[in-house]
């Protein structure tokens, strides 16, 4: 598929998640999403500049706390504790119990000479700063240490006017400022796990579409080798004979001529099919559409055991005899079981015409074990000289013993792992979608013999 294709389920694949498509008015999201950006950006922001922000904070309740006695009450307030209380919590943030407890020792200083200040007010800062940003000891600590000054100062001072106003009223100051502090170390922490599902979650998103893109390919080459493979091999085999039979018998070269046309369309039908697939959408119905062939041939069902007649038929056009043979009470397979034990038969008497030495006969044996399915694949040949033996991937992807057989002197494997074809391999992976094993080796009276069981391959039944 090239890179100017169109974009079809394949190209999906491939690229690992789907094409972004422009967001219309109706993606924009809920007024809630907006407040939930605009939070964001201001949380960052705030993030960015924290020094900033509190030293604005800390320079404007100074400025506030020093200007309203000069205004309001008329007397000029102590500046040195005003700046004392106030000014350190520019480092509010990079020592929270610092400043707090800095704040809390000039606290008690003005306690002990001087009247109560505004500026008394920067502790109540400080100790929502420890309950946002400390550890819980810390914040147990300093909200001891505060609700001890609140005691002093309702003492000294009762500035309610009464000592028990005064406790529940600065005691309940003090309660909000850790409140608060709490609620927004919360919704930090809520906020960071969500972002941490968050990428989690693209991450497994991701990794899921790479695992599909691959199992896609994994599938689309294993169909493809299996129709290629056996349909080229008959059109290789015909068109040797045909050779052969050329100046004997014309008659007979002219029939094997026929064969390869005829297997040579069934093969592009196939494939049309196969890609057919890949395309987006249903049959083209646009005038003039000089597309994909959307005919129903080339949407047809996969082949099935329904189809094992007309595979046999074509395999006996190539002079070698291919008998079936049933067991058992026969029953109706799943599409997909039916596609297996048609592609496992299809590869064996492909393996069985390219690597079957002196073979002119291959019996096909299943046998039906409601609700499983055994078929065996055997010639009467010998494996061609240095057939070289590799093991299977048999039930959960596990390897078993047995050999994958056929492999020519060449190094080419019809099928082995050992000269890296993939037939074999995909004939395991087949059988294993079952819960089933695979195994190939010399048969026990001579020849190659495949064997493979199918688990729980019986059609479901309709209501």
């Amino acid at each position: 598929m090239s890179p100017t294709d169109d974009g079809g389920p394949a190209a999906r694949f491939r690229l690992g998640r789907a094409p972004a498509t422009p967001a219309g008015p109706e993606e924009w999201g809920h007024p809630a999403d907006a407040a939930w950006r605009a939070w964001e950006r201001l949380r960052a922001w705030d993030q960015r500049f924290a020094i900033v922000v509190d030293t604005v904070i800390a320079v404007g309740l100074f400025v506030f706390c020093s200007g309203w006695y000069v205004h309001s009450l008329g007397r000029h307030p102590d500046l040195g504790f005003v700046a004392g209380l106030t000014l350190p919590l520019i480092l509010r943030r990079r020592a929270p119990m610092g400043v707090f407890l800095v704040l809390a020792v000039v606290a008690a200083v003005q306690w002990g000479v001087t009247v109560p200040l505004l500026a008394d007010a920067a502790l109540l800062v400080a100790l929502y700063t420890v309950a946002a940003d400390s550890d819980w000891i810390q914040v147990a600590v300093a909200s001891i240490i505060l609700e001890i000054g609140v005691i002093l100062a309702t003492v000294r001072w009762a500035p309610v006017g009464n000592y028990f106003k005064s406790v529940i009223f600065l005691t309940g100051m003090a309660f909000a400022a850790l409140m608060a502090g709490v609620v927004v170390r919360a919704l930090r922490s809520q906020l960071g796990w969500l972002a941490e599902r968050a990428r989690s979650l693209e991450l497994e998103r991701d990794q899921q579409a790479s695992l599909a893109a691959a199992a896609e390919r994994a599938r689309i080459a294993r169909e493809m080798h299996d129709m290629v493979s056996h349909n080229i091999q008959v059109m290789v085999t015909l068109a040797d004979a045909a050779a052969i039979a050329e100046r004997s018998d014309p008659q007979r070269a002219v029939e094997a001529m026929g064969e390869v046309s005829s297997t040579g369309r069934q093969a592009l039908g196939d494939m049309r099919r196969l890609l057919g697939l890949l395309r987006d959408g249903g049959p083209d119905t646009r005038a003039g559409s000089m597309g994909t062939d959307r005919t129903p041939a080339a949407l047809a069902p996969p082949p099935g055991l329904g189809e094992l007649e007309a595979l046999v038929e074509r395999v006996c056009s190539t002079g070698l005899a291919v008998t079936v043979a049933q067991a058992g009470e026969p029953f109706a397979l799943s599409e997909a079981a039916g596609l297996t034990v048609y592609r496992i038969v299809q590869e064996a008497l492909t393996n069985a015409l390219k690597h079957a030495a002196s073979a002119d006969a291959v019996e096909v044996a299943l046998s039906f074990h409601d609700p499983d399915l055994t078929v065996r694949v055997t010639d009467n040949g010998r494996a061609a000289a240095g057939a070289l033996a590799a093991p299977v991937a048999g039930r959960n992807g596990h390897r078993n013993g047995t050999g994958t057989g056929y492999s020519s002197g060449s190094g080419q494997s019809g099928g082995g792992q050992s000269g890296g074809g993939h037939g074999m391999a995909g004939m395991a992976e087949r059988a294993s979608a079952f819960g089933g094993t695979l195994s190939a080796g010399p048969g026990t009276e001579g020849g190659w013999s495949v064997t493979t069981t199918l688990r729980s391959c019986k059609a479901p039944v309709r209501p």
